[in-house]
């Protein structure tokens, strides 16, 4: 649980790092960026904390790489959406 809660809490904080200065650019950008870091992060922290090993980390970063590459159409076509009625990123 120790290991879940810090990964979480340093993966959200490097994911938000990243995803703030750019999401009002290139909203995919953001998402596919910022998701890479905190992939990462959280993947290399749960690891290590959990099990002091980080002999998974290729099969976690591609697993969660592959959930983050379906999702990037649909934060288009949200953005798309949104230019469409004038709603201006916040």
């Amino acid at each position: 649980m120790l290991a879940s809660a810090a990964a979480f809490l340093l993966s959200e904080t490097a994911d938000l790092l990243v995803y703030t200065p750019l999401q009002r650019r290139n909203l995919v950008l953001a998402v596919l960026a910022s998701s890479l870091v905190g992939l990462v992060v959280d993947s290399v922290f749960f690891l290590g904390i959990a099990f002091g090993d980080l002999g998974y980390l290729p099969g976690q970063v591609l697993g969660k790489l592959w959930m983050v590459l379906l999702a990037l159409p649909f934060a288009a076509w949200l953005r798309r959406a949104d230019a469409r009625r004038g709603i201006q990123p916040a």
